[in-house]
């Protein structure tokens, strides 16, 4: 392969040199050769090349970690231009600095001119705020948080306000346990909240400032996908200037940069925007944010007429429009009077009119955003947990974002264990903007034999799943497996409702003495039951959505991964009913270019919690019969690793009364 031209001047190696590269730190760290990940490196070495895009699927065992990161350390200090490097998860975030990235340096130092450098970047409201510990901290979160200090917020309060007092990196995920988000808003500041660096008396020491001039002389850049969207969507410098983006759980990309592009308004937000800036608005401009946030309350609640929602809304009615104005008329008046901040002027003051005006200042653009926005736009309303409902809006698709703000700049490559729905990459293609003109697709496999490894079963004979949720069948069928299996089952469930009514069915089927459930419950931090499930093999963890994915457990602990219905999205979900009816209003189907992808996706995410490792067995059962019987089954089933597929009952409960007993006497299975 002849060398290419990097956009710098600079040349990157040839496929040979990322092919000695690779196998150098393969061997340092006492790993195999995987065809895979060299097809994955050399994928990466053409694109930052200044290649096509790509979209490299990758399944799991191939290393895709440093499958990436060779290349990209040889062609950022080759050039001395930055690559970025950004996930969706904390998880793989924390992975790639602490662990892989510190051995890729040493393993490479050999054949690099200079030490590899690398830095991790997340957004301002990720770091302790040093002018809110030693100085100002706004009224309504003094009130929040230190009115009952022996309360268990209060509390936590005190603990997490000492440990940043002493923390060297400022940064949330370094605290040992969960923060309370009221906590952590009372130590740090969001982009707009922020006074600047050269008005703040700890600008120097500014853990977002030392951040990002660690990131500024990095090779490589470690970031998140809401970082990259802001960056490149919303036009604010917050990366350094840079030669290629690598986006690893590249299946996550659409969904974050849509969820960085929504807006939210609700009534609580304007008052709470109100107590803020109490002390530096006049009374008139007060009055008229707390007359908005009441006639934007009536508004909603008539609209939302008794219903749990979401109530998805053309366009705003007249009484809404009325009401959206007038929040727009109260922030605009409250804009104009806090002004800019003087130089000399008091920190503590200075901090208090910015914070202030951060809140005006939201409140007018998502106002005016709401007000002006286009049929492109999905606007509804969401009840609330709490009964205080709020107007939501989000673009219907990013893919035209997507495609001026980020594909336009830099080489671009993507990179997931799922981004192709029944084998093709057509539907990750459309929702990123891109055709198969502009990127590059190419499917490396995985090195585990998964025909061998693991059982595809799906009951044909259960009734399909209804609106009341998994059937007594199911259950049972469940049931069955688990005690086959001998626990060791992680279930998983579209819904809540399915989570709780399947515990309180086991809680009475099954022996729980020997066989411990573990119960997944809204708020609960899944690294702990995670753990717990692994450290237990006997036992069966049920969850959620927030279990499908991220779920790392190698072994005896999981041989069965039980799933109690394809996860198709809710029909009333608002964003997707709009994306299926503008396909279906153009002469497409909604449901084979909406719903069916995105069922395949979370489906594939799902089963692929089972085989982690190549001496994993065992049974992926999806307790919904449509996937066995219905026309797009085939489809679906083509979307999972290539299990061995059966439908037959007796089969699988051998096969998984031999892996209990195998496991049992601590030996392989055969």
């Amino acid at each position: 392969m002849s060398t290419d031209q990097t956009g710098a001047g600079e040349v990157l190696g040839t496929e040979d040199e990322v092919e000695s590269a690779l196998r150098l730190v393969v061997q340092a760290l006492d790993g195999e050769h995987r065809p895979g990940q060299l097809a994955l490196a050399q994928q990466v070495a053409r694109t930052l090349a200044g290649g096509d895009h790509a979209l490299v699927q990758a399944g799991t065992g191939t290393g895709k970690s440093m499958g990436y990161l060779v290349p990209a350390a040889l062609q950022a200090v080759r050039t001395g231009r930055p690559v970025v490097v950004a996930t969706a998860t904390l998880a793989l975030q924390r992975q790639l600095v602490e662990r892989d990235l510190p051995r890729l340096a040493d393993a490479l130092a050999p054949v690099l001119t200079r030490p590899l450098r690398f830095a991790v970047l997340k957004g301002r409201n990720n770091y302790v705020c040093l002018n809110k510990v030693h100085g100002f901290v706004p009224e309504d979160e003094q009130e929040a948080l230190f009115s009952a200090p022996r309360s268990a917020l209060g509390e936590q309060a005190v603990a997490v306000r000492a440990w940043a007092e002493e923390t060297e990196t400022g940064d949330r995920d370094d605290y040992p346990d969960e923060i309370d988000p009221r906590v952590w808003r009372s130590l740090s500041v969001g982009r707009r909240e922020c006074v600047g660096e050269q008005r703040c008396a700890h600008g120097e020491a500014c853990f977002t400032v030392l951040r990002r001039q660690q990131a500024m002389a990095a090779d490589i850049v470690i970031t998140n996908h809401a970082m990259l969207a802001i960056d490149a969507i919303e036009g604010i410098p917050v990366l350094p200037e840079h030669d290629a983006v690598i986006i690893d759980e590249g299946h996550e990309l659409v969904d974050r940069v849509t969820t960085a592009a929504a807006v939210d308004l609700s009534a609580g937000q304007i008052e709470r925007a109100t107590r803020r800036a109490r002390s530096v608005l006049s009374i008139e401009t007060l009055q008229a944010l707390d007359a908005a946030a009441e006639q934007l309350s009536l508004s909603l609640d008539d609209l939302l007429d008794g219903g749990d929602g979401p109530v998805r809304l053309s366009e705003p009615n007249r009484t809404l429009t009325l009401a959206l104005s007038a929040v727009r008329d109260a922030s605009r008046a409250g804009i104009s009077e806090l002004g800019g901040g003087r130089d000399g002027q008091d920190a503590d003051d200075l901090a208090q009119r910015q914070h202030a005006r951060a809140a005006v200042e939201e409140l007018f653009e998502t106002a005016g955003r709401i007000l002006t926005a286009g049929p492109e736009a999905v606007i509804w309303l969401d009840a609330g947990e709490t009964r205080a409902p709020s107007l939501r809006m989000a673009p219907m698709a990013v893919d035209a974002l997507l495609r001026d703000s980020l594909f336009s700049r830099n080489p671009v490559l993507l990179t997931s264990a799922t981004l192709t729905t029944g084998a093709s990459f057509d539907s990750a293609l459309t929702a990123l903007g891109l055709t198969t003109d502009d990127a590059a697709t190419i499917d490396v496999g995985s090195p585990f034999d998964y025909a061998t490894q693991g059982i595809l079963y799906v009951p044909a004979d259960l009734p399909a799943p209804g609106r009341d949720g998994i059937a007594e069948e199911a259950l049972d069928e469940l049931a069955l497996l688990i005690e086959a299996a001998g626990g060791r089952t992680l279930a998983l469930f579209s819904s809540w409702r399915g989570v709780e009514r399947a515990a309180d069915y086991l809680r009475v089927r099954l022996d729980t003495d020997h066989i411990p459930l573990l119960v997944q419950r809204r708020g609960d931090a899944v690294g702990v039951l995670v753990e717990r499930f692994a450290a237990e093999p006997a036992s069966c963890l049920l969850g959620t959505l927030s279990l499908w994915q991220g779920v790392d457990v190698p072994g005896p602990s999981c041989v069965l991964v039980a799933i109690d219905r394809i996860p198709f999205p809710r029909p009333d979900d608002p964003l997707l009913a709009a994306r299926q009816e503008a396909i279906e209003q153009a002469g497409g189907s909604g449901f084979r270019s909406v719903s069916l992808p995105r069922a395949g996706l979370l489906l594939a995410q799902g089963a692929g919690r089972l085989i982690r490792g190549p001496h994993d067995r065992g049974v992926v059962a999806v307790l919904d019969s449509r996937l066995a019987t219905a026309g797009y089954g085939r489809q679906l089933r083509a979307s999972l690793p290539p299990f061995w597929y059966t439908t037959d009952r007796d089969t699988v409960l051998g096969a998984l009364r031999r892996l209990a007993e195998s496991a049992d006497q601590d030996e392989p299975a055969v």
